[in-house]
């Protein structure tokens, strides 16, 4: 085995040949240079991302961007506006049903939220949450295939002759 003078680790013989060229392209750190722990600092503003952006859900189809720019804009000034489309299928072109929408300043979102969650706009109540509790939905091309399920798991009469369950007292 051979070693450098500046305390690179033993190499194989195969690589002596190589020797010169490893230590002028390769850094080793120093022991104590690999106890040190790094701190990595989080992006700034990800943690403010969180609060100054609302999920609008409930809306009803006639509601556009002017309509919920016109109610949203009265907690502060917006700076973006997330309307959702259908892309595909019967619905194509038409509004999902819900937006993000992101305010300048967190202050602004969360009086917002305070004020318009519940509340009536073209007959249906809205709802508003920070955006990242807003309800997961299932895409429209994951639809479960196979027999349908029942959603309350609860033994159907059926299932529980076949097993044998009596479900009223014999006499």
């Amino acid at each position: 085995m051979i070693t450098n003078s500046e305390n690179i680790p033993a190499q194989h013989p195969q690589a002596d040949k190589d020797d010169s060229s490893l230590s002028t392209h390769l850094w080793f750190p120093e022991p104590e240079a690999q106890e040190r722990v790094i701190a990595i600092p989080q992006a700034s503003g990800s943690s403010s991302l969180l609060r100054d952006r609302l999920y609008i859900g409930n809306l009803h189809p006639t509601v556009d961007e002017y309509a919920l720019l016109q109610v949203f804009t009265k907690f502060g000034k917006v700076s973006k506006l997330d309307f959702l489309f259908h892309k595909t299928g019967p619905n194509r072109g038409k509004p999902r049903g819900y937006a993000f929408l992101q305010y300048l300043h967190e202050g602004d979102a969360q009086t917002a939220l305070e004020n318009i969650n519940g509340k009536l706009l073209r007959g249906r109540k809205l709802t508003v949450t920070f955006a990242h509790q807003a309800p997961l939905e299932q895409p429209v091309g994951s639809r479960q295939v196979g027999r349908a399920r029942r959603v309350d798991a609860r033994p159907t009469t059926l299932s529980m002759m076949k097993s044998g369950i009596h479900t009223r007292s014999e006499g």
